[in-house]
């Protein structure tokens, strides 16, 4: 994004409670620590945030209400090329009474990823490095691969496992990668997949398939999972597929507020 660039995103507000409500709208700072995504305290700002207005500051819905509300992102004339990092809040606010004296907030966000520079968008990619199996305390199989962000922008992964040519010719899965991570350019950190204990022990062709916005990368090798627990056990990668490089791209979402019934949701364009 070329300084002086001035963006406008749509975004939609719906109240799923069965009383009115009111969301207080704003942007507040982020940054990426220790390979995830943090929020920076309550309203705490940053370079980003400053730079994001909204068309109103609070909007007010009855029940089973939707309003579609405009944020505009104006990057200065003299802002610095690289990566900045904040969230789009819509936030709830549950006065103190007698019998609470303790005010509530539920809040929901929009992260922004936002690179200032010249010349195109730069590329998102990122490998997997190595596979390994283990077995936790619990007893719980679970898989586990190495991810370097090899791109010049930061990931969020996620993905699914898929196990096929298993005992007796099954096949499991899809199951979801349950631990995620968000990485800088550059960073190194890990994914995990937990798995039922009931789950043979393999022989299995695994084919783990992680993604960050359109970006994929999917990784196999055959796994036997350790019958002991707090063991691990290596895994040889037979194949790593490369799908051609995409930039990063916000796909449509919905995310509710814990506890307070509200939704936002975003028919997401070209991620900033």
């Amino acid at each position: 994004m070329k300084p002086g660039t001035v963006i406008h995103r749509r975004f939609a507000v719906n109240n799923t409670s069965p009383r009115s409500q009111t969301l207080w709208l704003y942007a507040a700072g982020a940054e990426i620590k220790k390979r995830k995504f943090t929020f920076l305290p309550q309203q705490t700002g940053n370079e980003l945030s400053s730079w994001i207005a909204f068309d109103r500051p609070a909007v007010t819905l009855p029940p089973g209400g939707e309003r579609v509300l405009k944020a505009t992102i104006r990057v200065p004339q003299t802002a610095w090329k690289g990566e900045r990092y904040a969230v789009m809040w819509a936030e709830a606010r549950a006065p103190a009474t007698k019998e609470r004296n303790v005010q509530v907030h539920n809040r929901v966000g929009i992260r922004v990823y936002l690179d200032v520079g010249t010349g195109g968008e730069p590329p998102t990619d990122f490998r997997v490095d190595k596979l390994w199996a283990s077995r936790d305390q619990d007893g719980k199989p679970r898989l586990e691969a190495q991810v370097t962000n090899t791109g010049l922008r930061a990931v969020d992964m996620t993905g699914e496992l898929r196990l096929s040519e298993g005992p007796g010719g099954t096949s499991a899965g899809p199951f979801k990668v349950t631990t995620g991570v968000t990485m800088a350019p550059k960073d190194v950190g890990q994914v995990e997949v937990l798995l039922d204990p009931s789950l043979p022990v393999g022989p299995w062709k695994a084919d783990l398939k992680l993604t960050s916005g359109r970006t994929t990368r999917i990784a196999s090798g055959t796994v036997t999972f350790p019958a002991a627990l707090n063991t691990t056990a290596a895994v040889k990668l037979s194949s790593t597929a490369f799908p051609s490089l995409t930039a990063l791209l916000t796909t449509a979402g919905a995310l509710a507020v814990a506890g307070g019934g509200y939704l936002i949701w975003r028919r997401a364009r070209r991620t900033p």
